[in-house]
């Protein structure tokens, strides 16, 4: 378990990692921001690939468009919408972190607690707009028997 370039302290306290994907490798607090960064970016990517590619489609006609607007008032629409905001909130913040460590400080000294306290800001933020999203309570199953698609009872 100790390697020569570790001291044995440093070898015991990040055992964990290593016995659990056995690559050796030491994973940092930048290393976590570094794949959630890439994952929200790679997820918001998509959101908004499938986004154009629903919106374009519902175009097409009236009943379309209505099919659309019910889909997205169900409840799987709702979880949704909170990971979106989730996303798009760390993505946000984490970008503007990156931009602060590249180009503001010159020492690196901080990056540690910089992402903790960006990550403590996203968490506040996500807390706070949680509140609305869900408290707007639109959300009503699909084929629901007295509302069908198009406007028709």
């Amino acid at each position: 378990m100790h390697h020569p370039d570790r001291g044995p302290r440093s070898a015991l306290t990040n055992a964990l990692p290593a016995q659990l994907f056995s690559s050796g490798y030491r994973y940092f607090t930048g290393s976590l921001a570094y794949v959630l960064h890439r994952v929200s970016g790679i997820s918001l990517i998509f959101f908004l690939f499938f986004h154009i590619l629903s919106i374009t489609k519902s175009q097409a006609t009236p009943e379309a468009y209505d099919l659309m607007i019910r889909r997205m008032q169900e409840p799987d629409f709702k979880l949704g919408e909170i990971l979106l905001f989730a996303g798009l909130l760390y993505h946000g913040l984490n970008g503007m972190r990156i931009v602060l460590v590249d180009f503001v400080w010159i020492r690196t000294t901080h990056h540690k607690r910089l992402w903790w306290g960006f990550a403590a800001l996203t968490a506040v933020l996500l807390a706070a707009g949680l509140v609305p999203l869900l408290m707007h309570t639109n959300v009503a199953p699909l084929l629901q028997s007295d509302v069908l698609p198009g406007g028709g009872k």
